[in-house]
């Protein structure tokens, strides 16, 4: 991945980054649309709930002051006289006068505290009921009558908030009365008031407009206190749904909405305000998407401009591209751009006006030393070609050889044949590598030559495996070391020299060894010829132009060692295999 990265065109990087950074600019809108919208549920929540607590606030304000009629009613000392007169006296007359003081005391009370949401009031005391509105008792069936006075006596005077039956009848408070009258604590009555649930959620939020279309839900946990959204009615697994978190949205019957939940802990109970979400919502989506597409637009529009700009930074490098190639193809005149950089002060200006004078000066320096130096050279070759041409030299020792076999002088005429041969593999220009039979039969050639002089005293031999021998090596690198163990090994041995060239392979690695028991080689030699420690010596090609020709050929990990092994000095050349088409190497 890295070297795709870093083999990336300059252009292809800059368009990366750009669209990297423009990536990263999106998806940061995205996600701060996307919090946006989460920040306005929140407010939405604190708002709502905000306006749902002094709601509640408001309708237990109501609860607690109903709650506190009817201690007040307890606590009467008319109500608890006439009541008691009612239970206790058997004469019409008295009972007449108390029914119709405990009536008109029914009817004060209720007047007094209708604000609160009260639809109306009855007390019961045996057969005996006092309402104050009379067409109430037929609403009331008595089987929910006689279980709303069951409930009132076995609370023993606690006032109780009945639920069982709000959605059809409306929200019940029910009290029984003891008698205080020198503590007997009999009861005396039962008094029920029915609260209008609607009205008391209406009255209660009154104060808050933020909303006109909310609807409110009252549960005790088991029933159904009041609902004024039609929603429940239609899908019921709402219910289930709204009392998963304090907020939220849901949906049901294909429309969205919006609920906050709160606990009325003074009764347990959960107050529920939900609110239509599809106009919020669809005005959320709307900015969404007006949103969006000004993010795609200015990307676009980013991309457009960012491509223009790298465009035309990368046409000034390409123009650089283009001379640098010019130049490397050995062009010498410049190209010819529609361009101007030697008014530009920027980078791009600075590298073609540098690489302009550098051209410049690399041409003056072709022309007044390279040139002059390879004219040279080539006059010198031309003159040695005039005066030593190869046809000429190879019929001259052709002429020599047949003279000497015509006389019968064998040892002349071998010799002008191997040297012919050596002549024509030496100045061979076809190519820099050859096989490894054909170095060897160079060395055979020069070997030859040099038995007829040394004779007895010097002695040669070739261990080279018959698959080896078409293994490709650099030409002119055997004969030089046989020709160096020759003058060196005859020159310091008396009795004679003996000259082994063998060949071996490891792995992919040709070695090639010539060694001598005529002479050593000194420590660290082509250490200290590279050095100029030591000042080489004779005409032929020399140890340091083997080296480096193999070095610069197969590069640093080959070439040419010295050493010395058991009384002998080897010299060993390292080839990578090669082998010509069709062969095994």
């Amino acid at each position: 991945m890295k070297a795709f990265i870093r083999n990336l065109t300059l252009k292809k990087k800059i368009q990366s980054i750009v669209f990297l950074c423009i990536l990263l600019l999106t998806s940061v809108s995205v996600f701060n649309i996307r919090m946006i919208s989460v920040a306005h549920q929140k407010i939405l929540y604190q708002t709502v709930a905000s306006s749902l607590s002094f709601s509640a606030k408001e309708l237990n304000n109501h609860l607690d002051v109903i709650s506190t009629m009817a201690d007040m009613v307890l606590a009467d000392s008319t109500m608890q006289k006439n009541l008691g007169i009612l239970k206790d006296t058997e004469q019409i007359q008295e009972r007449t006068v108390a029914y119709k003081a405990i009536y008109g005391m029914l009817n004060e009370y209720y007047f007094n505290f209708r604000k609160n949401n009260i639809r109306y009031m009855s007390l019961y005391q045996g057969n005996f009921s006092i309402h104050t509105h009379i067409i109430n008792k037929e609403k009331l069936p008595d089987s929910i009558r006689r279980d709303l006075i069951s409930r009132a006596e076995s609370a023993k005077g606690k006032t109780i908030l009945v639920t069982d039956y709000s959605n059809q009848y409306g929200l019940f408070m029910v009290k029984n009365i003891r008698r205080t009258q020198f503590l007997k604590l009999d009861s005396i009555g039962s008094l029920i008031i029915n609260i209008d649930m609607k009205q008391l959620i209406d009255s209660s939020t009154d104060n808050s407009h933020l909303y006109e279309s909310a609807d409110y839900i009252l549960y005790d946990g088991e029933n159904l206190i009041y609902q004024s959204s039609a929603v429940i009615d239609k899908d019921p697994s709402v219910v289930s749904k709204i009392f998963q978190s304090r907020y939220g949205l849901f949906q049901s019957m294909g429309k969205n909405y919006f609920y906050v939940r709160q606990a009325l802990s003074s009764y347990n109970w959960d107050y529920v305000c939900i609110i239509p979400y599809d106009n919020i919502l669809a005005s959320l989506t709307t900015s969404f998407r007006f949103s969006f597409f000004i993010t795609v637009i200015a990307v676009i529009i980013s991309s457009i401009l960012s491509s223009a700009l790298i465009d035309s930074i990368i046409r000034h490098f390409n123009n650089l591209l283009l001379k640098m190639k010019n130049f490397a193809d050995g062009q010498k005149e410049s190209l010819n751009i529609p361009y101007d950089y030697s008014g530009r002060t920027d980078e791009l200006g600075i590298l073609h006006t540098q690489f302009d004078q550098m051209v410049n000066e690399v041409n003056i320096l072709i022309q007044n030393g390279y040139l002059n130096e390879i004219l040279r050279k080539e006059a010198q070759l031309k003159a040695l070609e005039t005066q030593m041409n190869p046809h000429f030299l190879y019929n001259t020792l052709e002429s020599i050889n047949w003279r000497a076999k015509s006389v019968g002088a064998k040892d002349i005429s071998s010799m002008a044949e191997n040297l012919g041969t050596l002549l024509r593999i030496t100045l061979d220009q076809k190519s820099k590598e050859v096989p490894l039979r054909r170095e060897l039969e160079l060395v055979q050639c020069y070997m030859t030559i040099q038995k007829y002089r040394y004779e007895d005293r010097l002695e040669y031999k070739i261990t080279v495996p018959q698959d080896l021998y078409s293994c490709y090596v650099l030409k002119l690198t055997l004969q030089p070391l046989v020709e160096n163990s020759i003058r060196y090994g005859l020159e310091e041995n008396t009795e004679g020299c003996f000259i082994h060239i063998l060949a071996e392979r490891s792995l992919d690695v040709l070695y090639v060894y010539i060694k001598n028991n005529g002479s050593a080689f000194e420590d660290q030699l082509l250490e200290k010829l590279k050095t100029n420690q030591i000042s080489p010596h004779g005409f032929g090609i020399g140890l340091l132009n083997i080296l480096q020709r193999m070095q610069l050929t197969y590069g640093e990990e080959y070439g040419l060692t010295l050493y010395n092994d058991n009384e002998q000095a080897v010299a060993r050349l390292a080839f990578p295999l090669a082998r010509k088409e069709n062969e095994i190497c």
